[in-house]
Order: structure tokens, then sequence, then C-alpha cells
């Protein structure tokens, strides 16, 4: 009775009006609930995304938190993650910024458009660091992926660092792709494939083919697939993002002259940012101070203008990516993208001069480092192919002894032709100094049958046991040899080789290496069998560096010097064995991604000793650290060109300055140029610095 009358009290407590009641109020209701819930989501380009949700994980990079871009970067990610473009190629190099590009368009298709991703590395290793080290830190840092992280419940298998399952259906998984396994058993429409110029990209044997081609069937069930392919290309012959560019319609980012065109932009003042060279006048351009140091950077545009650093931030901002070519499969997209766009401080325009300047202290294995990583060029080594018979001609020179004065030790290689027809022992004294730049002492043809011993005295006695007087009248004697056993006259060299292994005289075969394989030259440990030693060289790496020496044109580190005229008993040098120094030719395999030497029909017996002797420097320099340190380049050595390009033939040779020196130099060179503009210099062009390309 009580509850009954406090209920009666409660209703009648409560008034007309207020609440808001009706079929009016319920229709507005429901109609709010529907357009909050079914509404479509906003469409945002890749950039805007990255900028509004993107994260910069702690500890993969030297920043973290927002995501800032580049100009050039915005165009970049926007096109990852544009539907209409179904392929892209990108030529990079390094510090632009790629990698975080890539894990921003990943992120981007995880939580703006769920979908399955796919990334391909070139090696297992590879993927999973890759997985671990960008991929995990991007979904447990990014506040709008880390919700996503699917909950692993009691019995599912945990995620790994290949593979990601999102809560929204999305999905990321990395493999690699020198895997045979790689490309089967899965379906993905975002396709990654990442440095395509790695060797693991190589089809194999037994291998279905191309690994791209395979790697893009993984997408064949959605009809709006797209890949990203890209990669610090390599070698011209051989580079897989190189050619594919090609193919495309090549865009640039063409950016405003910061003095001839206004942010509008009049088409004559907008241009890319290029590297140049000795034969255009665009390009950056420098000059050194009396002391030979660098002393001033500049860019100077096609339009003619002179264009310093510090407008560089201001270009990027207002540049955009345009094409230059026609693409022959339509919607293929290329990028090309090269360490003088970016502004990050080590990619400033005095850091990258000066590192020109430091590779030219040693031109055959410096230079093309350069090429792929701070210009995003593939690199054409010569290898001495390209050098003519009559150019060595015109470098020999008359020794003032029978070695002279800068070699420091000397190797013998020595090769064993046989047969009915000439049988012989050919051998080749080289002397080594600092750099190991590399003098010819003699060749030696010795005539007899490798299967006699006097042929074999001969060579202990007339080259191997001899003295080899220097200027000062001290001699030098034969520090190591290397000995061909790949013949018929295998057992000979064994005999011979082991009774004198205590003077470091080694019998050598070449390795197996199939398919372009690159390996040390030199093994951790000898080959033997009943009582014979022998080592296992490689000789594709051995080929590449004495090979690559003939084409270096300076003098200094890697050039090698011949005689005007042969010592006592040694072969005149002529046209036919400067032939033969380059007659084996490094070429592609048809239908393959990897170079080889081609072993010639005609005689090559100069090219082969040569290579032999270098093998024993290796030899030396497994034994003893203080013949690695003979072998390496000195770093006062400076490029003698530099000052003579820019009309200082007085100058010292430039010392090779710390790259941060060239980093604090940039902001006092940053400053406004003054009235009188200073000659432009170019780099110096040569036979042994490869081809610039682009």
């Amino acid at each position: 009775m009580n509850r009954g009358l406090e209920a009666a009290a409660r209703v009648s407590a409560h008034r007309h009006g207020d609440y808001r009641t009706g079929r009016g109020e319920l229709r507005r209701a429901l109609l709010a609930l529907f357009e909050g819930s079914l509404k479509f989501q906003e469409r945002m380009s890749g950039s805007v995304w990255a900028e509004r949700f993107g994260w910069i994980p702690k500890g993969t990079g030297a920043e973290h938190g927002k995501v800032t871009l580049y100009g050039y970067q915005r165009g970049l990610v926007d096109l990852m993650c544009d539907p209409a473009v179904p392929l892209l190629t990108v030529l990079k190099a390094a510090r632009v910024g790629y990698t975080r590009c890539a894990t921003l368009a990943v992120g981007y298709h995880l939580h703006q458009d769920p979908t399955l991703c796919a990334i391909a590395q070139p090696t297992i290793p590879d993927a999973e660091d890759f997985g671990s080290g960008e991929i995990a830190p991007m979904l447990r840092d990014t506040p709008v992926l880390k919700p996503l992280m699917r909950p692993v419940k009691k019995g599912e298998k945990q995620d790994n660092a290949a593979f990601y399952q999102l809560s929204n259906g999305a999905s990321v998984r990395v493999v690699g792709a020198a895997s045979d396994d790689a490309f089967r058993r899965y379906s993905a429409r975002f396709l990654f494939a990442d440095e395509i110029d790695g060797d693991g990209w190589t089809p194999g044997a037994k291998t279905q083919g191309d690994k791209l081609k395979l790697f893009w069937t993984r997408g064949e069930t959605f009809w709006n697939r797209s890949m990203v392919r890209g990669s610090t290309p390599l070698l011209y012959e051989t580079s897989r993002v190189w050619k594919l560019w090609l193919a495309s319609d090549q865009r640039r980012y063409f950016v405003p002259c910061p003095q001839c065109s206004d942010a509008a932009g009049q088409l004559d003042g907008w241009q890319y940012l290029d590297w140049g060279g000795p034969d255009v006048p665009h390009g950056l351009k420098w000059s050194l101070d009396a002391e030979g140091n660098l002393e001033r950077v500049w860019y100077v545009g096609t339009c003619g203008c002179i264009i310093e650093e510090r407008h560089k931030a201001w270009m990027d901002a207002n540049g955009e990516w345009r094409p230059t070519a026609k693409a022959k499969v339509p919607g293929h997209v290329g990028m090309h993208l090269w360490t003088g766009m970016s502004l990050n401080p080590n990619a400033a325009w005095p850091v990258i001069v000066q590192e020109w300047l430091e590779a030219q202290a040693d031109p055959a294995s410096l230079v093309q480092p350069f090429m792929n990583l701070r210009l995003g060029r593939p690199y054409r080594a010569t290898y001495g192919q390209e050098v003519k018979s009559s150019s060595f001609i015109d470098r020999m020179e008359p020794y003032p002894a029978e070695v002279p004065a800068g070699v420091e030790f000397i190797t013998v290689g020595v090769d064993v032709q046989s047969g009915k027809v000439n049988p012989r022992l050919e051998a080749s004294v080289y002397g080594w100094g600092r750099g190991l730049e590399v003098w010819l002492i003699g060749h030696f043809v010795l005539l007899g049958d490798p299967a006699k011993g006097e042929v074999w005295a001969a060579l202990d006695d007339g080259v191997l046991l001899r003295r080899y007087r220097k200027p000062d009248g001290s001699t030098l004697d034969v520090r190591a040899t290397c000995i061909d056993s790949g013949g018929h006259h295998t057992q000979e060299v064994y005999a011979f080789a082991n009774k004198r292994r205590s003077r470091r005289v080694w019998a050598i075969k070449g390795r197996s290496e199939s398919r372009g394989q690159r390996g040390k030259v030199w093994p951790r440990k000898p080959s033997s069998k009943l009582g014979h030693v022998w080592y296992m060289i490689g000789g594709n790496a051995a080929r590449d560096w004495a090979y690559g020496s003939l084409a270096v044109d300076r003098i200094g580190p890697r050039h090698v010097h011949f005689p005007q005229a042969a010592i006592d008993g040694a072969r005149e040098p002529d046209d036919e064995f400067f032939a033969q120094l380059t007659r084996e030719k490094l070429i592609v395999p048809r239908g393959q991604q990897y170079t080889v030497w081609q072993k010639p029909a005609e005689a090559h017996e100069a090219g082969v000793c040569f290579v032999y002797a270098y093998a024993a420097v290796c030899g030396l320099q497994a034994l003893s650290g203080k013949y690695v340190k003979l072998g390496e380049a000195e770093v006062d050595a400076a490029p003698a060109e530099a000052g003579e390009a820019a009309g200082d033939t007085d100058t010292e040779p430039m010392p090779a300055d710390a790259i941060a020196a060239a980093v604090a130099r940039a902001r006092r060179l940053s400053r406004p140029a003054t009235a009188v503009q200073p000659v432009a210099l170019a780099p110096p062009a040569s036979t042994d610095k490869g081809e610039l390309y682009l």
C-alpha cells in the first residue's frame, strides 16, 4: 500500500513538457543515428594521412614523433597510395627517406583502405629485419593503428615479424625473395618489392622464372592491385630498377628557380635539380681555396641563374612531379630521387661535393658507391675493356731500375699452358706500392713441356729466386706466387708448390661460382688431399679488381704502370701483350640479371697472370695486416684534377676533409652570393670513373 502511494506521488511530480516526446523527435533521433553510422569515411591522399596520422617510432631513425614530409616526399607517398597507379618504379639514392615513405604507405593501406599488403625483401634475413625493425614499431606506436592490432586468443598462433593480422581485416606479410616459397599460397592487393637490384631477386636455376612477375601474380584476384618497385641501382648492365625506370614515364621533381620564376610557375624557370657534369653548364659547381680545400658550392640552373643552398627548402616546398617520357605500359609511373634533393643536413650540397672529391682518391673503388648511393644512377664499369691497346702503349714509361722506387713488395702469377703445340709456362712479375698502385716488372714466357722438370727449374731459377734491383741499389725478392693448377698438369703444379710453401709459392684453383657469384678472393683455409695443398680462389672477384684497375688512368692507387723496355729474359710489352690483358669480357648471359667473365678462344695469358698476381696479394693480406695496410689508399691522396679544373694548377693536393667539417662549412657557404661569381668547377672526366647516365 505504501509502495503504491510512493509511485503515485512520483508520477504526480512530473509536469507536462518536461520531456521531449512525440513521433517527430523519434524520427529525428533515428535519422541522426543512421547518418552517423552509415556515413562514408573521408577519403584522403597518402601524404595527408601520413602528416595527420603517421608516427615515427623510437629506434627507427634519428627522430621520432609526428611525420612531416618534404615536398618531393608528398608526391611519392601520394603515388604509392593512389589506386589509379598500378605500377610505380622508384630509382633512388640514399638519404632521401624512401623507406620511411614506404612504411607510411603500408600504414595507409592498413588503416584508410583496409586491404592485404605484402612486402618482399631480397632475402629472408632482410625480411625478418624489416618486419621487426620497421613494421612492428609502426603498428605498435602509430595511434590509429595500435587499436587495430588483433588480440591473440588462447590457442591462436601469435603474430611474428613476417605476418601481422589486424582486427579490421587488413594484414601485412613480409617475405624474402630468395626463398622459393616466397611467392606461394597467399594473396595481396598492395605489393611492395624492395631493393630489387639485390641478389635475392635473381632467379635460380630451378626457380619458376622472373621473381618480380611471380610477386605480381600474388595480386591476380584483385582488380585494383598495385605494386611499388624500388631500389638503389647497381651496375648498368644488370640493374633491374634501371631497366624498369626506362620503361616508365620517368617523372622528376621540377622546382621553380628562386630568381627567374615565382611560385605560380613560369615554365622557363622550372627545372629538376641534377648533378650535372663537366660537359654541361648546369648542375653543382664548386671552387677550392688557395690551400686546396673546398671553399664554396653553388648550383647553376638550366636557366643560367646561380642558386644557393639556402633556397633549396623553398624550391622543395613549391615543386611538383612531372613526367618526362611516355610509359611503354599505360599507368606505369617512374620516379627518380637523388641525395641532392633531400633537406637532410647530411645531404647538403657541400657534403655531396666533398664525398665526390674524396672518391677521387680511389676512383676504381669509390666512384661506384657515389654513383649508386648519392646520385641514384647505375654505374657502368669499364674493366679496361674500353681501353685500346694504343692507350696502354702511350702509358709506357721508363723505369729508373728494374723496380721503381714506389714498389714495396713483389708477387708473381703463373699460368700453365699444355698441349702438343707450344707448351709453356707464362709468368708475370708485378710490384705493388701503397694503395695497391702496381708496376709490371716483367712478363716471362718459359718454353717447355710442363710435364718435365726443366721448365719448372727455369721458372724457379730465372723468375722466383731472382732478386730485382731498385734505383737505390737495394733488391727485392718475390714475396708470394700463385700458380694455376686447374689444367692438365695439376700434379706437377702441386709437387712444385708444396716443396716451396715456405717461400709462399701457392697452387690455386678457381672456385666454382655459378650465376655470377662473387665471394672473397682468398679462402679462409686451404684445401688438401693426399698431402697436396691448394687454395680455391674467387676468380670473379679477382678479375673484377684486376681488370677494373686497367681502366684507372690517373697515377695513384690501383693505377697500372708499364715499362718502356723489358728486363733481361722478359717479353717486350707490345700490342699483343696489351690485347691479352683485355680479352676476357664481362658479359650478361642472355635473359639473366648477373655478369660473368667470358673466356675467349684467343690467347689471354697476360690477363690471367695479372689476376693470379693479384690473388697472391690477397693471400699475403690474409697472412699479415702489414699487407692490408699497404693496400689501403692513402687518405691524403688529393684529386689533383680538382685544382687543375678550377684553373689553379699550383695548389697542393687537397686533403680529404672529414664529412662533418663539410657539413659545418655548409652553413657558412649558404650566405648570399657576392657580386663576383667564382669559376665553376666540373668534376674530371676519365674512363676509370664509369659513365654517368640520366
